[in-house]
């Protein structure tokens, strides 16, 4: 619920009226921000004493920062629309202002030279550098596209990887397990902290601030060569390299096997298993029994999805890990809520919640919990 005193900020041009991606876009920063603060206060109130203020962006920073995104497309009347889906209606927004320049330019080059045709394209995936097009089809093929005037054009943008992506199945789950093909450039890219990633791999947009969590996290957990840390939902393994480079023995788990491909080269000194958290307990708990045995002092790292981490996971952290620390990046203050009210019933204290301005413009916040045992 918006409060009285809240200015309404003209929308900048690119911006489609109808759409609710950015909810915030006619806020001022503070009135975001405040309203951010005061959710978090909401769904984390046994805790909200220890609610840091929330870490953002300034000024113009806080558009066009988005080198990733996710656009529905369909091809209307001979020509091609792309944006955001809401409910049935797709709003077309070939220029919007929270997108990084060169993104919109990119998108615009791709989408004038495609075939005139519909022929299943769905979905636009940019993460980074790599751009992905995902068709609802078995199998498909685009005989003499890309030309070489669009290829040079993404190449002048900096564009590296683009994908063709084959899902009959698409929808509210994009990719499927096979049906990826190389179109053009190269199938990896490198990150600002020079890690690599491909075209589907997740990450966080604003480094910086990813930057921040991280090293709260790293301060906390203050990783050495007497650690060993469980780091669950691991990605591509930006946070798997702050503890390995400490010096700490490192385990992970993530479900995308894209992204442990890439954690294992970009960290090949760690372990990093494939599969949901859940599934890799019987490994989880052997390694962990090595490293006491060894005399380590065992600590955690999760960034779960949105759901949060599993009871079984949470169940074997809480009663069979017993973990000395733990640094929980939350996307969700309401499964944050629940999962931090088991572990407190649990024999664990909440000692910092430290909450990041990760998308500047909308609702979204998420939060780095800093825990630790108490018995």
């Amino acid at each position: 619920m918006r409060p009285l005193f809240q200015q309404t900020i003209p929308l900048l041009p690119g911006c489609h009226p109808e759409c609710r991606a950015c909810r915030h876009r006619q806020f001022t920063q503070q009135e975001s921000l405040d309203q951010k603060a005061a959710f978090l206060a909401t769904k984390l109130h046994p805790w909200s004493n220890l609610i840091a203020p929330v870490r953002s962006l300034d000024g113009a920073t806080r558009w066009g920062y988005r080198n990733k995104t996710t656009l529905g497309v369909q091809f209307v009347q001979d020509q091609w629309q792309w944006g955001l889906w809401r409910r049935d209606q797709l709003l077309h927004i070939p220029h919007c202002p929270v997108h990084r320049r060169e993104v919109n330019l990119i998108i615009n080059a791709l989408m004038a030279s495609l075939p005139p045709f519909d022929f299943g394209l769905r979905w636009l995936v940019m993460s980074g550098k790599q751009l992905t097009m995902v068709v609802k089809s078995k199998e498909f093929t685009l005989t003499t596209w890309p030309d070489f005037n669009l290829i040079d054009q993404l190449k002048k943008l900096a564009l590296q990887g683009l994908w063709l992506h084959m899902n009959p199945s698409t929808g509210k789950r994009i990719f499927g397990k096979g049906g990826w093909k190389l179109l053009w450039g190269q199938r990896v890219s490198s990150d600002e902290s020079g890690l690599l990633y491909g075209p589907a791999a997740f990450s966080q947009l604003i480094p910086e601030l990813y930057d921040q969590a991280l090293n709260e996290a790293f301060a906390f957990l203050n990783p050495d060569q007497s650690s060993a840390i469980i780091d669950l939902y691991s990605g591509s393994g930006s946070s798997i390299k702050r503890w390995s480079d400490a010096g700490a023995q490192v385990i992970g788990v993530e479900a995308v096997p894209e992204a442990v491909n890439l954690a294992r080269r970009n960290v090949p000194e760690a372990e990093v298993l494939t599969g949901t958290c859940k599934q890799r307990l019987p490994q989880l708990q052997a390694w962990c029994e090595t490293q006491t045995r060894e005399e380590k002092s065992l600590s955690l790292y999760a960034n779960p999805p949105r759901t949060g981490i599993e009871a079984e996971v949470l169940h074997w952290i809480a009663w069979h890990l017993k973990p000395l620390r733990m640094a929980y990046l939350s996307c969700s203050p309401g499964t944050l809520s629940r999962n931090l009210e088991y572990l407190t019933e649990s024999g664990y204290s909440v000692k910092n919640l430290i909450p990041f301005d990760f998308f500047p413009q909308t609702h979204h916040i998420e939060t780095l919990a800093l825990i630790e045992r108490s018995f």
